[in-house]
């Protein structure tokens, strides 16, 4: 077993139980037992093209998942209420708080799965202040890469910790952050990439960030990466991985890019690839 797998096991036997567990879906929102509930907030909808994806698939192949080279899109932001107070997970492109879906003063901690841009850049003001008065929570190994002198482009992401100081904080893979919320690894999208598991007892969601990037061409050919993967030979084998944990234990999986609200079940096609039930 891989340390992926070794990891979601030994998570899954030590989170919390709880006497009841009830799951209710109402358009955007979930709750599961323990009354811990799950809002999926569409940042910003789009598409992605088809030049972003490689793997073994001819263009003709891949068209047939994505008529006319696009794939619907989203760029969601989860939030999780559990124990009397509410994380965001990702910030996306702050569009969310400039229509006060999202008011800053009620969140009470950020985790991110990334730092690339899509899911931070929500986190500063124009001006470069923060935006939110609330701690963020970063992967040590993610913190590490973008906050190395070696990494180029990393202005964003040097400004970021600037601004949030002594709220800046990291977390092992492993760590409960809150109750009923693990970090689990999701790398190699990033060196970083985390992907959180959600929910007491046996009902969860796992909300795993990038894990994909097209739901129509990737969860039928997971072997196909998109550009934005920094390792895509990793980022197969945990995309399929995750997908596998997530079929053998009936959680739902959520993606930041899956057309909101981004979760669903899924299901091996037998094929090497799955089926995926919004």
């Amino acid at each position: 077993m891989n340390k992926l797998l070794l990891s979601l096991a030994l998570i899954s036997v030590a989170m919390f139980a709880c006497s009841k567990n009830v799951q209710s879906t109402q358009s955007n929102k979930i709750t599961l037992g323990c009354g811990i509930e799950v809002t999926a907030i569409d940042d910003r909808p789009g598409e992605m093209d088809i030049s972003l994806f490689s793997g073994v698939l001819t263009e003709e192949q891949k068209q047939a998942y994505m008529p006319g080279g696009k794939a619907p899109s989203s760029v969601n932001v989860f939030l999780v209420k559990t124990a009397g107070n509410t994380y965001m997970i990702d910030a996306g492109f702050g569009n969310a708080v400039k229509d006060k879906r999202i008011k800053p003063e009620t969140i009470d901690g950020i985790f991110i799965t990334h730092k690339h841009g899509d899911h931070i850049m929500g986190l500063l003001n124009e001006d470069g202040t923060a935006v939110f008065s609330a701690p963020i929570y970063v992967s040590g190994l993610e913190s590490e890469y973008w906050l190395s002198e070696e990494t180029l482009n990393s202005e964003l992401q040097k400004n970021l910790a600037k601004a949030y100081e002594d709220r800046y904080k990291t977390f092992n893979f492993g760590d409960i952050l809150a109750p009923g919320i693990v970090a689990i690894n999701g790398a190699p999208h990033t060196p970083g990439h985390t992907a959180f598991l959600v929910g007491n007892g046996q009902e969860k969601i796992l909300i795993a960030g990038d894990f994909l990037h097209a739901a129509a061409l990737q969860f039928p050919e997971p072997t196909e990466s998109a550009n934005f993967d920094m390792d895509k030979e990793g980022s197969v084998k945990t995309r399929i991985a995750l997908m596998e944990q997530a079929e053998k234990n009936d959680w739902l999986i959520a993606g930041v890019h899956i057309p909101n609200p981004g979760w669903g079940k899924v299901k091996s096609n037998g094929k090497g690839g799955f089926t995926f039930a919004p």
